[in-house]
């Protein structure tokens, strides 16, 4: 996982940091969905990351609904997209 954290960072050097700024009580897990989300990992994805089994995955299937649905991730990546493109 911390390849990948590294890999994410040098891609997208700003976006855990304005995150975590813009959702203060974001868990460590949490960001790392936020990370994966950004760049379109599935939600099966993410759980296979996360070392989460399919029969564990119902309480993190709403994490992933209520991280995508917070406004201020929504604005935080869509302000990361226009940057990227």
């Amino acid at each position: 996982m911390k390849s990948f954290e590294i890999t994410f960072a040098k891609i997208y050097p700003d976006f855990t940091r304005d995150l975590i700024k813009s959702c203060v009580a974001l868990t460590s897990t949490e960001v790392k969905v936020c990370m994966m989300l950004k760049i379109n990992y599935s939600n099966k994805k993410i759980l296979d990351q996360l070392n989460i089994s399919l029969g564990l995955s119902r309480g993190n299937d709403s994490l992933i609904e209520r991280i995508t649905s917070n406004p201020n991730f929504q604005d935080l990546s869509n302000n990361f997209d226009r940057q990227t493109n």
